[in-house]
């Protein structure tokens, strides 16, 4: 690379000793449809051959540093890379996640036509059970409102740290995970934020595959999600998508979703996509119709009853 050159966007990778899954996160970064990008992958005091991986991708692009101390957790890493970043841009990806190919690009041209200062897409969390959960504005409803949406589906301006600060680094002594502390703060400043519509993450949470009982490698679901993204990304955006609206009428049968109209939106605003799998729109529109007529139903009955002075609940 140029060294006079300065990319449109750096991309930090904080990690520790997981070459195994990194391999597919870089393969997912490589794969993007823009490519004026940096990368810097930060090891926290890694032993393993991270650095043997990263040479093999024989990329000028990436970029190797690892701290002769281990920090434990992301903050260090991330405030490495972004002195040593040169891009105007900042995007972080973590070393066992996955970016669909128009990742960059989507927010890139969401931050420059909206004059925004921070975005994030939808990112979509795979359990060895299926979607664990969904973090992203157009998903509220499946996604715990609490939860901040995950570091790898940011992308900000690098000035944004003149304003805010790096990470905090003492992160024992916060009452809040490192990365819904450096939101809190971005979201505090006063700067423009707005999200993605788009899904373009897929992350793997750790404790969900740690904890599973049969054991299923995490390795292996990310090699299998990468090689479905190298071979059709469409199509596993799609999947994706009918996976999701299928949790939400699951979860709606079961009444702890109570907005029908989530459902309806999220559909209408991918109709493209849902309109090449046709049996599996019939099914959710035929359930929504259903629904509703349920309530209808429901609604005229209990005030047929309350004229005749009877209690639906008796």
């Amino acid at each position: 690379m140029n060294m006079s050159h300065s990319p449109t966007v750096s991309v930090i990778i904080a990690t520790y000793n997981s070459s195994h899954t990194l391999r597919y996160t870089i393969k997912s970064l490589l794969n993007q449809t823009f490519q004026d990008f940096e990368a810097w992958i930060i090891g926290d005091c890694c032993t393993d051959d991270t650095k043997e991986l990263i040479d093999s991708f024989n990329d000028s692009r990436l970029y190797w540093y690892n701290r002769a101390e281990n920090s434990g957790s992301q903050p260090a890493p991330n405030n490495e890379g972004l002195i040593r970043s040169k891009g105007k841009y900042i995007a972080y990806l973590g070393h066992d996640d996955l970016w669909l190919p128009h990742h960059l690009k989507e927010l890139i041209s969401h931050v420059e036509n909206k004059q925004l200062h921070f975005t994030y897409a939808i990112t979509v969390h795979i359990a060895p059970n299926g979607i664990e959960y969904v973090r992203g504005k157009r998903f509220i409803g499946l996604c715990d409102k609490d939860f901040v949406s995950p570091p790898s589906s940011w992308l900000h301006k690098k000035d944004l740290i003149d304003k805010i600060g790096f990470w905090d680094e003492d992160y024992l002594k916060l009452a809040r995970p490192p990365d819904a502390d450096f939101y809190s703060r971005v979201a505090s400043s006063g700067i423009k934020i707005e999200p993605s519509k788009k899904l373009t993450v897929i992350k793997f949470p750790s404790p969900s595959w740690k904890s599973y009982k049969n054991k299923i490698d995490i390795t292996d679901a990310i090699e299998s999600y990468w090689t479905r993204i190298s071979k059709n990304p469409i199509n596993l955006e799609l999947e994706l998508l009918n996976a999701i609206a299928f949790e939400y009428s699951k979860f709606h049968l079961q009444g702890m979703i109570l907005p029908m109209n989530v459902l309806l939106k999220m559909i209408k605003k991918n109709i493209s996509l849902f309109l090449k799998n046709k049996l599996y729109c019939v099914g959710v529109f035929r359930y929504i119709y259903l629904k509703r007529s349920y309530y209808k139903y429901r609604k005229s009955r209990t005030k047929g009853l309350k004229k005749r002075g009877l209690n639906l609940h008796d």
